[in-house]
């Protein structure tokens, strides 16, 4: 579990959205904005979820969210079964 990355004793919920100059992942209990670079990520996958936050609002919504879910499934399989990841759509 991740220890001291937001307002929450231990947490293993989070949800990943984009918004503006914020890293995409945030705490699912008490929604606290975590640095990307807490999480036992490969750089390769770190580097996709930023571009991704980059194009927030300057692609087509759909696009957007497709990216998301597909991010937020190599999120789930690089940290495993003990976190649970939720993707939060843009609307």
């Amino acid at each position: 579990m991740l220890r001291d990355v937001c307002n929450c004793e231990v947490t293993s919920s989070f949800k990943l959205e984009a918004d503006f100059v914020a890293d995409p992942i945030w705490c699912n209990i008490c929604g606290w904005n975590l640095d990307i670079d807490e999480f036992p990520l490969i750089d390769n996958l770190k580097d996709e979820l930023y571009q991704w936050t980059k194009q927030y609002k300057k692609i087509h919504i759909n696009k957007h969210n497709s990216i998301g879910q597909n991010l937020t499934k190599k999120v789930e399989e690089e940290l495993g079964l003990d976190y649970r990841i939720i993707f939060i759509p843009d609307k």
